[in-house]
């Protein structure tokens, strides 16, 4: 008897999301991310017509970052295939991000602008996926030049500091950080972040 409960077979429906950060012209960092949705297999639709494997959704957003501030300099939407026509609709009210800066509250900020019916899951799902991964290129933008980095207190407190278990303020990585930086570490409740 096999008790395995994660028993594979077929493989029916695969999801891919890519973020890449490129460098930009100097001031600005480029995410771009792009999301892949493919049915492996035949379905039927509710009408009962027989579908072919297929592409369902493959989107595409840009997004500029500022190395100032963190904030959205520029963002613009592909929906290259969608399953109906009007998915395309939504892409362009991604432009109320400009402007936005990318820090704890924007998950949120993203969820109410975009949620229910003015946006697209799949679109919000790509976007949120590509903050983190933003601020990932932004770091790896700063730590190519050592004696170009800057990190205060305040950047450490915003972005790293109870982020996850190993940044946890009282843990060893965050106080060597700070030491090696020379910046106070606030004592504290520690805060959710996203």
């Amino acid at each position: 008897m096999n008790n395995d409960i994660f028993i594979k077979k077929e493989r029916i429906q695969n999801r891919r999301i890519d973020v890449t950060t490129h460098e930009g012209d100097g001031s600005h960092v480029v995410i771009c991310g792009e999301l892949l949705d493919r049915r492996l297999v035949s379905t039927y639709s509710v009408s009962g017509e027989q579908r072919p494997p297929m592409t369902v959704h493959h989107m595409r957003i840009d997004l500029k970052l500022s190395l100032k501030d963190r904030r959205i300099a520029g963002i613009r939407a592909e929906m290259i295939t969608t399953p109906h026509a009007d998915c395309a609709e939504v892409r362009k009210n991604l432009t109320e991000l400009e402007g936005e800066c990318i820090a704890p509250g924007f998950t949120s900020r993203v969820k109410n602008l975009f949620g229910g019916r003015r946006g697209c899951i799949h679109l919000t799902t790509l976007l949120l996926a590509m903050a983190p991964a933003a601020l990932q290129g932004y770091w790896v933008h700063n730590d190519r030049v050592p004696e170009k980095r800057e990190v205060s207190g305040d950047e450490m407190e915003l972005y790293l500091l109870d982020s996850c278990h190993v940044w946890r303020r009282e843990g060893p990585l965050a106080q060597s950080v700070a030491g090696t930086l020379g910046v106070n570490i606030k004592k504290g409740e520690p805060e959710l972040k996203g």
